[in-house]
């Protein structure tokens, strides 16, 4: 079992191998006993609810859509912005691009629970077609059969390190500076938003997570 102290201390040790600025300042993160993940269940529902609200955003028809949600039963699993979502016709260039990164968040979801091996760092957007093949080729009952939840302590090792890169992209933001290569931007901020959720951070909802760093 790490400490947060140790997490830290790792991550740091990676950023700089990455040659990514360090805030030597940041506070430590949560440690195992003072976090409550998400359950394989939860973490299920919400990658299908994810795959389909990215789906439509990637401009998958719409009967196609409507067969995954009759399918996967998920008229339940979305948040209300998705629903308003799900009713339109046509979605803005925002939108569009908004729920199209929704991929990197299903991405981390599917490593959490051993559906995918690795995460790497966050400076390549992930295959949005194995995200989609891994969802929907499998039923909800075979995505829980195959699934297993990660140790708290991966998960945390992951908050802990994507927390201080987050700050290193804001710094970069903030002062007009060039994003460190080793990170990108759009990646490590809904990695970071994903894992909060995760961890139940400050018990906040989906639409309500806030990256602070």
């Amino acid at each position: 079992m790490q400490s947060s102290k140790k997490r830290k201390k790792v991550s740091e040790k990676i950023l700089k191998t990455l040659k990514v600025p360090i805030n030597k300042h940041l506070p430590l993160t949560e440690n195992e006993e003072e976090v409550s993940l998400r359950t394989k269940e939860e973490i299920i529902d919400r990658i299908i609810s994810l795959a389909i609200v990215a789906a439509k955003a990637m401009e998958a028809p719409p009967e196609k859509i409507e067969e995954f949600i009759e399918r996967y039963k998920a008229n339940e699993l979305f948040t209300e912005e998705e629903q308003k979502l799900l009713k339109k016709k046509h979605l803005t260039q925002n939108e569009l691009i908004q729920y199209s990164w929704k991929l990197e968040c299903i991405w981390l979801l599917l490593w959490s629970v051993n559906l995918v091996s690795d995460i790497d760092v966050p400076a390549d957007t992930c295959n949005a077609e194995y995200v989609f093949e891994t969802v929907f080729l499998h039923s909800k009952q075979e995505l829980l059969d195959k699934s297993s939840l990660k140790p708290t302590s991966d998960i945390l090792d992951s908050l802990d390190f994507i927390y201080r890169a987050h700050w290193a992209v804001r710094e970069a933001q903030i002062n007009h500076l060039e994003v460190p290569s080793p990170l990108d931007e759009g990646v490590v901020y809904e990695r970071h938003y994903t894992l909060n959720w995760l961890v139940n951070y400050m018990d906040q909802e989906w639409e309500e997570i806030s990256t602070d760093t």
